[in-house]
């Protein structure tokens, strides 16, 4: 139960993180918002397509589009590459990085909490 409860307040972090707008509770969203940001701070970015490809369904289309929301939204920024201007990559905003920066925090110690508990039986 203490591990089903982390799982839940994951979730539930989650959703508080981008303000229980339902449009973000979506593993699509978790990867993409996730994979920019690892791939990011590893100094290899996703591309634009290459940040489609972390999504797991929906067309290209769809996919596409739900970059241009998170763009919108301010939590990723679309950049053209310096060698080839054809190339889009999308990096995490800083508003993005302290988000998910303490949604991480939040979560882990949770996570820590319950096995502790859960040892402790």
């Amino acid at each position: 139960m203490s591990w089903m409860d982390a799982l839940e307040m994951y979730a539930t972090d989650w959703d508080k993180t981008f303000d229980n707008r339902a449009s973000y509770f979506t593993q699509e969203f978790w990867y993409l918002l996730v994979r920019c940001m690892i791939n990011d701070w590893k100094g290899t970015p996703l591309s634009v397509s290459g940040a489609c490809q972390q999504m797991k369904s929906g067309s290209n289309r769809t996919r596409e589009e739900r970059i241009r929301k998170v763009v919108a939204d301010g939590y990723l920024i679309k950049r053209r590459s310096e060698t080839d201007h054809r190339e889009a990559y999308v990096v995490p905003s800083k508003k993005l990085e302290a988000l998910m920066i303490a949604h991480f925090e939040r979560t882990l110690q949770s996570t820590l909490d319950a096995l502790r508990h859960i040892n402790e039986k």
